[in-house]
């Protein structure tokens, strides 16, 4: 279970969408309300998600930054950051072989356990910002800590939160789908749409 709701909705609307247009019924998978998939949970994600945004470039351009408390906007500069990193985490997944080969990443480095919990029912076991250092690596951390103007520290906390919840919404059924890197292909690119139009919005409003 993810302390942060919002990142439930938008992934899991995400992965609902993805799956029904391939007509995968997996139950349970959605935006955290009723396991609606993409439905009512879905879409109160991308209104979350909308929010956030705007906020969050509100407030940098009254000279703040995503990764420095303060923020006016509903939910914080925590979750800005967190939205921020998700299509960042999610690229990284994708160039290191998919779903399958990262969890096996994370398992090689001990965290066999926490892996397999992301992908059961029940609550998601944690990891910490170390964990991810080992598994990501510094340098990936350091550009992706670069592009997004906060410390790698924030960014390798935030990667902590992501991974589970990112391997928990893809797997309802307690295994990773065969096209589980076709929904994350298509639901980072619907995600980094939703982030370039919320950020046109903001700057022609």
């Amino acid at each position: 279970m993810n302390n942060n709701p919002l990142l439930g909705q938008v992934l899991g609307g995400l992965f609902g969408q993805a799956m029904r247009s391939r007509g995968m019924n997996r139950g349970g998978v959605g935006g955290g309300l009723g396991g609606t998939g993409g439905g009512l949970g879905g879409a109160l994600g991308c209104v979350a998600l909308g929010s956030v945004l705007a906020g969050m470039m509100r407030g940098r351009a009254q000279g703040g930054s995503i990764g420095v408390p303060g923020g006016q906007h509903p939910y914080g500069n925590r979750t800005a950051l967190l939205v921020m990193l998700l299509p960042l985490a999610m690229r990284w997944v994708q160039r290191n072989g998919g779903m399958n080969a990262v969890v096996d990443k994370f398992r090689d480095k001990g965290l066999h356990r926490q892996a397999q919990s992301w992908m059961s029912s029940g609550d998601n076991d944690p990891i910490d910002g170390q964990a991810v250092e080992q598994v990501v690596g510094r340098e990936e951390l350091r550009q992706m800590a670069e592009r997004l103007g906060v410390p790698e520290e924030q960014v390798a906390q935030a990667f902590a939160e992501i991974m589970p919840e990112m391997v928990d919404k893809m797997t309802p059924d307690g295994q990773l789908p065969h096209e589980a890197d076709e929904v994350l292909d298509e639901s980072t690119r619907k995600l980094e749409k939703e982030i370039e139009d919320v950020q046109y919005r903001e700057v022609h409003s």
